[in-house]
């Protein structure tokens, strides 16, 4: 079994693109609870109505909307930085090689078939919501409805991947891939 090491730009890299997606996973979460605009709406209603201000629900949304927005704009400055984070991947992955081998490839492991598809999904979705997200940002209004909705769903696999990256990730470690989160830390196995 051929010895993994990953080299600082590839540490760098991996641990950038996982707190930007880690990130912008949280801006979405918290529009979807906390700062949902129904949600702050009736907050902002509740506590006006306090003060003998009375506020429609449709204008209470407009202002909750409006109170989370620098909060999405950092959603959208993320993006731009996972767009030119995943570029850099894609350069890394392309000069040293990809870290995992073709799930296509004859005689592959189950384990690594499966380790293998999971990577290949998880770049090919991250592509789609980039890709998205930048049509949203600049493309066509006759397609920005259609990518909107394509790009909501990344939240599915986003969550999914996270889950499944960290489970491999500690089973790995504890059996066929001794040392492998001591070594996307330092660069090496544990003294």
């Amino acid at each position: 079994m051929r010895e993994t090491r990953f080299n600082l730009a590839s540490r760098l890299i991996h641990w950038a693109i996982a707190f930007v997606f880690l990130y912008i996973l949280l801006t979405v979460l918290l529009r979807l609870g906390w700062m949902n605009k129904g949600h702050m709406g009736d907050i902002i209603q509740e506590n006006l109505a306090k003060d003998g201000i009375n506020l429609d629900k449709d204008a209470a949304g407009t202002l909750a909307k409006k109170v989370r927005r620098p909060m999405w704009e950092t959603h959208t400055i993320a993006g731009y930085v996972l767009v030119g984070l995943y570029v850099i991947r894609m350069i890394i992955n392309f000069v040293q090689g990809f870290g995992f081998e073709s799930p296509l490839k004859a005689g592959l492991s189950g384990y690594k078939k499966f380790k293998s598809w999971v990577y290949v999904l998880f770049y090919i979705c991250l592509a789609g919501s980039l890709v998205t997200g930048l049509i949203i940002e600049f493309g066509p209004d006759s397609i920005h409805d259609v990518s909107e909705e394509i790009h909501k769903l990344s939240l599915y696999y986003m969550i999914a991947f996270i889950a499944v990256h960290l489970v491999g990730v500690v089973i790995a470690d504890g059996t066929k891939e001794r040392g492998i989160i001591s070594k996307i830390i330092s660069g090496d196995r544990p003294l």
